[in-house]
């Protein structure tokens, strides 16, 4: 006697990304939004980032940026750099939420980060102990010399600063680490604000 086939479970139907509750909700236009987000993001963490520590420059005296006779930053200001880091990928995690409205666009710049974080850690590995600090002239000789540049000195100690010192091994990593975190940070602030998806 035949018997009918025994049936399975019904399996679930397929949830396309570009359903109307999902990350790509409006076809491409959804997938617009999700990178646009991500670039805008990205984007507001580099011009906070350039803009601060201009700033800080500015604010500061060269010889608390830079070791006395050295081309070697302070802890103080590699403190400094790392909350602006830090303070800035909130800022561009947040606007990343805000545009995307869903957590794609949060994914999607979070490996941006992981990527950049994992490869300095690969490069400092590659490359070794810190290298030795390059001697630093005065603040008297770097003011004549900027005076005969016809520059600012502060402007000139920056142009030399960036010819000469090196960022720590740590440091490196940081930066990118804490575009990670502040990331996630900025994007889980701002998700608390927005109606729930």
């Amino acid at each position: 006697m035949n018997q009918p086939p025994i049936e399975g479970p019904n399996p679930s139907p397929s949830r396309p990304a570009w359903r109307e509750d999902g990350p790509f909700a409006g076809g491409g236009l959804g997938v617009l939004r999700v990178a646009l987000s991500v670039v805008v993001g990205y984007l507001i963490m580099a011009m906070l980032v350039m803009s601060t520590m201009f700033l800080a420059v500015q604010a500061m005296d060269l010889d608390a940026i830079f070791e006395q006779g050295f081309w070697k930053a302070t802890p103080r200001w590699n403190t400094i750099v790392v909350m602006i880091s830090l303070l800035s990928a909130v800022a561009g995690g947040a606007v990343c939420e805000r545009i995307a409205r869903n957590k794609m666009g949060i994914r999607l710049l979070a490996i941006v980060f992981f990527v950049a974080t994992f490869g300095s850690i690969v490069t400092v590995l590659r490359a070794g102990p810190d290298p030795e600090p390059v001697p630093r002239p005065s603040l008297d000789v770097l003011t004549a010399a900027a005076a005969e540049a016809k520059q600012s000195p502060t402007l000139y100690a920056m142009v030399e600063a960036g010819k000469h010192a090196r960022e720590p091994n740590w440091l490196k990593i940081a930066n990118p680490a804490c575009g990670l975190a502040g990331a996630l940070l900025g994007a889980m602030l701002a998700r608390r604000q927005l109606p729930s998806r």
